[in-house]
């Protein structure tokens, strides 16, 4: 059996959305922070902020078990 990476099983994450308006209109922003490590990334759009979880071993096996389902 293959060598899994080490994944703590609990991990503490802070997620901010909030509202900007302009000329264009009313959008959404968030920042996503891993506490324990203190990395963070903000976001426009959903697809980011999943990337940076997936990057933090958050959910590493959905994307293994997408990229199958796509072969």
């Amino acid at each position: 059996m293959p060598d899994q990476p080490r994944v703590p099983s609990v991990m503490t994450f802070v997620v901010r959305f909030w509202r900007e308006w302009s000329a264009a209109g009313v959008r959404w922003r968030g920042r996503i922070q891993h506490v324990e490590s203190g990395d963070a990334a903000s976001f426009i759009d959903l697809n980011k902020m999943l990337r940076f979880l997936r990057c933090s071993g958050v959910m590493a096996e959905d994307e293994s078990l997408q990229e199958r389902e796509e072969e």
